[in-house]
């Protein structure tokens, strides 16, 4: 009889000692917070291809007006007018991925490299 109870009583304690250690759990490990993690760092990521091909279309067009020859004002107007809009679209989504990263160390994602 007493051995029932003592084999009772341990997995009352265990049950209760592991409801204890799910409540202390750290919030970081926490599956909403981490699915919230991924998806900051998804939309930083699809930022950064974004950033890398406006760096790409910016260099191709620097390379257009040295290439394409003086006596053609006109694109030469259209290819500055180009790169202008380049810079400050690309001006726009540096500013983005900053503000990016920011908010995912504010919200305590781990393993964020920058």
């Amino acid at each position: 009889m007493k051995s029932i109870l003592t084999v009772i009583v341990l997995a009352l304690s265990t049950a209760a000692y592991s409801q204890d250690e799910a409540l202390l759990q750290d919030p970081v490990t926490k599956p909403v917070l981490s699915q919230r993690c991924r998806e900051l760092f998804k939309e930083r990521a699809d930022k950064i291809k974004v950033q890398q091909r406006l760096n790409g279309l910016l260099q191709r067009n620097e390379e257009l007006l040295r290439k394409s020859p003086k006596a053609k004002s006109t694109v030469h107007a259209r290819l500055n007018s180009t790169r202008v809009k380049i810079r400050n679209e690309l001006y726009l989504t540096n500013l983005q991925v900053e503000s990016m990263e920011e908010t995912i160390v504010r919200s305590g994602c781990p393993g964020l490299s920058l």
